[in-house]
């Protein structure tokens, strides 16, 4: 479920661009901040995967502290990206991602951790995208604990 929350965030993202970033070959980037684990990497799939059925590029960069942050987003305006999504390595790079983006006119869209300015207040200028975490290991408990009785052959009742 989560991969297709990031998929969709890489769509929204592709939505915001003006028509005239549409008729080009458009660039999105991906930014994530530990590209090594496999749930970064299955992310990076997803985006893949609906940037060839929405014919934009994605180009996928590992940004695991504020410096590579900052530099990646130099290295997607100079390869003509419109914008990124981005699971930041530290929400109080927040200010910093979103005035870079701006000198750039790239569009932001901020992945599982909210920015946070300078003085730690939200921005909910920047699109967030979250996946409700314990709403849905709740529901996966519920959802093991329903097989278990069946398997058992018990009901509700007969806890």
């Amino acid at each position: 479920m989560h991969k297709f929350t990031k998929a969709l965030a890489a769509i929204g993202l592709a939505a915001v661009m003006s028509q005239s970033a549409m008729a080009e070959n458009l660039k999105l980037g991906f930014l994530v901040k530990q590209p090594e684990e496999p749930w970064f990497q299955t992310e990076w799939k997803f985006a893949d995967k609906a940037g060839k059925d929405l014919g934009f590029e994605v180009i996928k960069i590992a940004v695991p502290d504020g410096e590579k942050t900052l530099n990646a987003i130099d290295s997607l305006a100079a390869s003509g990206a419109k914008g990124f999504v981005i699971c930041t390595p530290d929400p109080k790079l927040g200010s910093a991602i979103v005035a870079k983006a701006r000198g750039y006119d790239m569009k932001v869209i901020a992945v599982d951790d909210q920015f946070v300015n300078a003085k730690g207040k939200p921005m909910d200028t920047v699109p967030l995208v979250m996946m409700a975490r314990l709403k849905l290991a709740n529901v996966r408990v519920r959802n093991c604990i329903k097989r278990c009785r069946n398997v058992a052959g018990m009901s509700k009742k007969a806890r």
